[in-house]
């Protein structure tokens, strides 16, 4: 009877641990979002402020730039809504897909307005130069706060996968989380 008991004990230690393993892998992950929040958030007052800047310089607008710097307010848009629904669940596949995808978007709508901004007239290029130049850091911080965040998913999808925590995971509604995927703007760049 004292053998039946002791295993026993010792599986419920061992659930609790594996448990308090994979709550603990998952805050970690949460934590590492707060950082690609900050980034996101960033972008979206840089994607905002372009776009009031370039309303102002509007008069020697070309249609195209009109178009391109009109595209900024609602990138900046999808991408902050997008970010609200992934805060308060940054493990779950389809809000993190749709956050990814506001990202990606964005970033093109951003390349469309510094190509044909650029080529605009002489005045805006200070501006968007210096702008272009707060974009590329923030995308800096941006890649590693997503690499961050992207090692701490696979690390909580690792342990959820692995016999016998996968047990716990699927007992307790554990689910494997999504990670952001390669940058389609990036790979556009000449």
């Amino acid at each position: 009877m004292s053998l039946e008991w002791l295993t026993l004990a010792v599986l419920v230690f061992w659930v609790i641990g594996a448990f308090k393993r994979l709550k603990r892998l998952r805050a970690g992950s949460k934590q590492t979002f707060v950082a690609v929040e900050a980034q996101f958030m960033q972008a979206v007052d840089l994607l905002r402020h372009c776009a009031r800047v370039q309303e102002l310089k509007e008069r020697v607008a070309s249609v195209s730039v009109q178009h391109a710097h009109h595209a900024l307010i609602p990138s900046a848009d999808l991408l902050e809504a997008a970010l609200q629904q992934a805060k308060p669940h940054p493990l779950r596949p389809e809000v993190i897909a749709a956050l990814d995808s506001a990202w990606q978007g964005a970033q093109v709508a951003w390349q469309a307005y510094v190509q044909l901004a650029s080529g605009q007239a002489e005045g805006s290029d200070d501006h968007v130069q210096e702008q272009s130049q707060r974009w590329s850091q923030l995308m800096t911080l941006q890649t590693h706060s997503t690499a961050q965040f992207n090692t701490a998913v696979q690390d909580y999808n690792r342990a959820i996968a692995q016999f016998p925590a996968c047990v716990v995971a699927r007992l307790s509604g554990l689910k494997a989380g999504r990670t952001f995927q390669k940058d389609a703007a990036l790979l556009m760049q000449p």
